[in-house]
């Protein structure tokens, strides 16, 4: 469990590491600042939101007997699905605000940070051994 802990945080740091490019790229590019900027952070946050309920549920279901692990694992999944569908949808409904390419793009930093992790850990760790 505590190298699960500690691949959690990289992760939460690989999506921190993902979305400042973005932020300064879209901020650059957008004409709606604002709704661009908290497009991302909403993004961001939603993102780092699901990894930990990855991190979590993943944790409760190999406590689990196969079947019901497998239920669980599947439920969970859907339950993650369905937050990024409502985010994206209200960030559609307010898009003056909250900018769907922001949301989408924050978003999108669950999977880079899992591209991202084995460096980040690999920094972190060459980091500790230094420090």
């Amino acid at each position: 469990m505590r190298e699960a802990k500690k691949i959690l945080k990289e992760m939460i740091i690989g999506l921190f590491i993902w979305s400042m490019p973005v932020l300064v790229i879209l901020t650059l590019a957008a004409t709606n600042k604002p709704a661009v900027i908290c497009g991302v952070i909403v993004g961001v946050l939603s993102a780092a939101g699901i990894i930990f309920h990855m991190y979590k549920h993943l944790d409760i279901a190999l406590d689990m007997d196969p079947e019901n692990a497998r239920k669980h694992t599947l439920k969970s999944a859907f339950q993650r699905t369905f937050i990024m569908a409502a985010v994206l949808t209200l960030s559609m409904i307010w898009y003056g605000y909250i900018h769907p390419i922001g949301v989408v793009l924050g978003l999108m930093g669950v999977k880079m940070t899992a591209y991202i992790q084995p460096y980040v850990h690999k920094f972190l760790q060459k980091k500790s051994m230094a420090g």
